[in-house]
């Protein structure tokens, strides 16, 4: 059989069009008959991707945005005398009381595909936060910190020498402790609610492949990111009583259902999931 050189001709399929061929296959696309075609085709568009299907390696979850479709908002059950938990819900407490119950399937039209973080994760992912703010303090609030001290030690060094506490000469209350303070919750601001705004995540989440989602179908804004980030910092300004706060705080997620929320989560309506991880590269 005789091979056909690779050239402009005819196309069976359209006559009045005319296509490369390349020696094995048409290739590009056709121009009109009458038209003096160019030297190479120009190459064919690909072809859009199908419905639901996305031309992005990285799974991304369902957005709320919209709301939550045409069933509405998930419906609560309060919890009453002679109401029973219905069948295939699960339980809403708040301070350990079931408040109400919550269908498994409105639950699953909250989270919308997402995977709640590990209580575990978000202990890690809360510790590596607490080590940078710390460093940022030392950086930032070193020189005050450095300042408070010089006007503690005589008073530090007569209390090792054993001097009686009622001869210690204290110094002057200078405000320098109220300083410290307002720095440190400052930087602890600036470090946590504008990362967690733009992205959900601080270092610490982003290290633990967590983030910090809405619940509700609207997108996270200061005043909710405020509201939280000052139910997990101010019971610390009442230290060491506030302390004991924040550490259940930290640990209410271990048991909190249906959506393993810590203290801070309750209000501002939040939650933390995992990060989707991407996907492999298609063979």
């Amino acid at each position: 059989m005789t091979t056909i050189e690779p050239g402009w001709y005819n196309d069976p399929a359209e006559p009045a069009t005319q296509r490369y061929w390349d020696g094995t296959a048409w290739v590009g696309k056709s121009v009109p008959a009458d038209v003096e075609p160019p030297e190479r085709p120009e190459p064919v568009d690909p072809a859009p991707p199908a419905a639901g299907e996305s031309t992005s390696d990285t799974t991304e979850y369902p957005s709320l945005a919209g709301g939550f479709g045409p069933e509405g908002p998930p419906k609560i059950i309060q919890r009453a005398p002679g109401v029973t938990q219905p069948p295939d819900s699960v339980p809403i407490r708040s301070l350990g009381i079931t408040v109400g119950w919550i269908s498994n399937r409105d639950v699953d039209r909250v989270l919308a595909g997402r995977v709640l973080a590990h209580p575990g994760s978000r202990l890690l992912a809360r510790v590596v936060d607490i080590l940078c703010v710390f460093f940022l303090n030392l950086i930032v609030n070193g020189y005050f910190v450095y300042q408070y001290w010089q006007e503690l030690r005589p008073a530090f060094e007569q209390a090792v020498n054993g001097v009686p506490t009622s001869e210690i000469d204290y110094p002057a209350d200078s405000g320098q402790l109220w300083i410290i303070g307002f720095i440190a919750l400052g930087l602890w601001f600036a470090y946590e609610v504008p990362a967690t705004l733009n992205t959900g995540q601080t270092l610490g989440k982003r290290v633990m492949g967590i983030k910090v989602v809405s619940l509700a179908p609207m997108p996270l804004g200061w005043g909710r990111l405020l509201l939280r980030w000052s139910y997990a910092a101010l019971p610390l300004i009442c230290f060491p009583f506030g302390a004991i706060l924040w550490v259940l705080d930290g640990i209410w997620c271990i048991r909190d259902r249906p959506f393993r929320q810590c203290l801070h989560d309750k209000s501002p309506g939040t939650a933390v999931v995992e990060v989707p991880r991407e996907k492999e590269p298609a063979a």
